[in-house]
């Protein structure tokens, strides 16, 4: 059952969505980058997000919310500035994300596979990132990450990435 606070938070996502979309629509910088990072993307993957906002450059936060049956992807402006081998890192984690999302486990069977893992070979192996959270989401979304940037990995971390059914990738 949707409550009333639960209704609001949706309508303020959606707006606050929208109103970005609208913002940027004709922003040069902002249609290249998506142009440029979904060209990156498209042949490794089955879909992408119809749209991604973009946030204020002094928002130096990204991220991908998944709100009952809507997926919002946020992208902070500050990425349009960084070097190329780093511009891409916050869409290609916030579209791990979005695909994950649709495909998740049950938060209780996610949260028992992570309960095993060795944290510091996590922290080690992928990055300080991925070992946030209970679940391994942020695991998925960096490995998604890494490997659409060409890094490969172990075993141990792809069956990992595979049990928490991280989105499948295109070589």
């Amino acid at each position: 059952m949707i409550t009333l606070p639960m209704s609001l938070a949706m309508l303020r996502h959606k707006m606050l969505y929208k109103g970005l979309i609208r913002y940027n629509k004709n922003n040069k910088k902002t249609i290249s980058y998506t142009q440029e990072g979904f060209d990156i993307l498209r042949p490794r993957v089955e879909s992408l997000p119809d749209e991604i906002a973009f946030r204020p450059k002094f928002i130096n936060q990204s991220s991908c919310m998944e709100i009952y049956d809507k997926l919002y992807v946020f992208i902070s402006k500050a990425n349009l500035y960084k070097s190329q081998d780093t511009k891409f890192d916050a869409l290609f984690h916030e579209i791990g994300h979005w695909l994950h999302f649709q495909n998740l486990l049950p938060k209780e069977e996610a949260e028992k596979i992570w309960s095993m893992v060795n944290i510091e070979n996590i922290r080690k192996k992928v990055s300080e990132r991925a070992t946030k959270g209970k679940d391994g989401r942020e695991l998925v979304a960096e490995v998604f990450k890494f490997r659409i940037k060409g890094k490969t990995f172990d075993d141990e971390i792809m069956k990992l990435y595979e049990l928490l059914n991280g989105p499948k990738i295109r070589d």
